[in-house]
């Protein structure tokens, strides 16, 4: 089934986590396995009288030993080919890191890779810039014991820092012995993360998105959907704003620590951690003056992989086409029958650019390229029920954690791809209210009304029709042609009923004539 099956093992700070990757003959990872235990090493660091110098305690390695016996029991069932421990913050500030590498290669088996600041901050952008399609951007990795800060420019990174605090860390120098939400180590986290974010001239007024992987990134997202109802699955590209972010740091304030529990999205390991991972949160986007904060759900552990597999197969993933891998993905994760799809590609495509050249659409490459996934994938519900294939269409495509597509991309697509008529396009609307503009939302249903058309001529998905054009008359009214090889009994039927679509997009009647080539 899989070409190669990877287990990678991240040693945090906080957590302890194995992933499991599956290779197909795509290159495409596909995660099979997610487990973890929140060890939470940092807080086995022993520092000297001055602060300086940290040794990991026994206990601590004692538990680090104990989850990797038990991981690779795991992988081992899972047939793992390799198996890839990266240890991060806490492991490499150890001074006795050399003797924590030599026990756990004596009790495991395993060797741990240490992974360097550097490394650590590269893993992790080129996660985000592999999973979305925003090509300049702050990156924030913030762990137990270390925060990553990259910046990339056309998804290169040119800066890079990693800041000697984390969450563990952050709760253990100003919490200790005091409440979750004590206002005075409130105020000296904010005091001491914002001095720490200011040494950089490249982090001030960057002005840029900051995109943000990590549990604690995924955890504030998750909260914030609940507070405000949101709709739509996955935090993958959800955007919030300073105000989201300030909205969430003030329920967590508000809440006392034995309620903390019954705040929905948010993680029972995190409740002790979440504030200062917030206020770390906050703080950037003050000082970067973003412009908006994304949540990325591909982080260092997929960076890990990602890179492996570049590195082992010739780079076939390439951070330029994340939209094009996403669609494939869907076609491969699902039943669906592909016959005929990349006919209603070349029809779509070419009544698109016609109507462009008559003035009655604008075109853009990005409009093309939407209307052609949506095209590819087109009502591909169907496998679940023909009677209701738009219904599932929408359900899935909104609710799919579809790499390279904002949620606001991944609504536009799902409205494209679904559509079958203008009351089903309306019924789905109504639960993205101010999602869309107006015009938007027009034009989505006259793209819908011609990929709907388009679909009608290649109903007997044989591809009988060889070329199309679309000409205003001397009327002022339009007429299209549409040349065919071979019998277009069903083309003609069912083009014939859908014209009414296509006509939307006009402004003036339409007249069809099926010319025999």
């Amino acid at each position: 089934m899989y070409k190669e099956v990877i287990g990678v093992i991240d040693i945090g700070s906080n957590t302890i986590r194995l992933v499991i990757f599956g290779l197909d003959e795509q290159y495409n990872y596909i995660e099979i396995q997610n487990i973890k235990t929140p060890a939470r090493l940092s807080q086995y660091l022993i520092t000297d009288k001055d602060g300086k110098n940290p040794q990991m305690a026994q206990d601590g390695i004692d538990k680090l030993i104990e989850a990797l016996i038990s991981f690779k029991v795991v992988a081992e069932s899972f047939n793992v080919a390799q198996i890839l421990p990266m240890a991060t913050a806490a492991v490499r500030q150890s001074v006795n890191k050399a003797s924590i590498l030599e026990q756990v290669k004596e009790a495991t088996g395993l060797d741990i890779n240490l992974v360097s600041e550097e490394e650590e901050a590269s893993y992790g952008q080129y996660a985000i810039t592999h999973s979305t399609v925003v090509n300049d951007a702050i990156t924030i990795d913030i762990g137990g014991g270390s925060c990553e800060i990259t910046y990339y420019e056309d998804k290169n990174m040119v800066q890079y820092h990693s800041f000697p605090f984390g969450v563990v860390s952050l709760s253990k120098q100003f919490f200790q012995d005091k409440d979750h939400n004590d206002p005075n180590a409130i105020e000296a986290v904010q005091e001491y993360v914002r001095k720490q974010f200011k040494q950089f001239d490249w982090i001030k007024k960057a002005k840029l998105p900051i995109v943000a992987i990590g549990g604690s990134a995924r955890n504030i997202a998750n909260v914030h959907q609940r507070l405000v109802d949101y709709q739509m699955a996955g935090v993958h590209g959800y955007s919030m704003d300073e105000d989201d972010i300030k909205e969430t740091l003030d329920l967590f304030i508000s809440t006392d620590i034995d309620d903390m529990t019954d705040i929905e999205g948010l993680s029972a390991d995190r409740k002790d951690l979440i504030i200062p991972a917030n206020i770390v949160f906050l703080e950037l986007f003050k000082i970067v003056k973003a412009k908006e904060f994304l949540l990325s759900s591909q982080g260092l552990r997929e960076g890990i992989i990602l890179k492996y597999i570049n590195h082992t197969y010739n780079y076939p993933l390439d951070n330029q086409l994340i939209r094009v891998r996403s669609i494939r993905q869907v076609v491969r994760d699902f039943p669906i029958n592909t016959v005929g799809a990349q006919i209603i590609v070349d029809i779509i495509i070419s009544l698109y650019q016609q109507l462009c050249k008559l003035g009655l659409l604008t075109y853009s490459y990005e409009t093309q390229e939407e209307i052609e996934f949506a095209a590819y994938i087109y009502r591909f519900g169907g496998f679940i029920s023909p009677e209701a294939d738009s219904q599932h269409t929408f359900y899935l495509l909104s609710n799919m954690n579809l790499l390279g597509f904002s949620h606001r991309k991944r609504l536009r697509l799902a409205l494209l791809a679904s559509y079958r008529n203008r009351s089903l396009f309306k019924q789905y609307l109504t639960n993205y209210e101010n999602w869309l503009t107006d015009e938007e939302i027009s034009n989505l249903e006259v793209l819908g009304g011609v990929l709907k058309f388009s679909s009608a001529l290649n109903d007997s998905k044989t591809g009988p029709i060889e070329d199309l054009k679309l000409y205003r008359t001397k009327d002022k009214n339009y007429k299209l042609d549409i040349y065919h090889s071979t019998p277009v009994i069903a083309e003609k039927y069912r083009s014939m009923r859908h014209a009414k679509h296509f006509e939307r997009a006009l402004d003036g009647d339409l007249e069809i004539e099926f010319i025999q080539k």
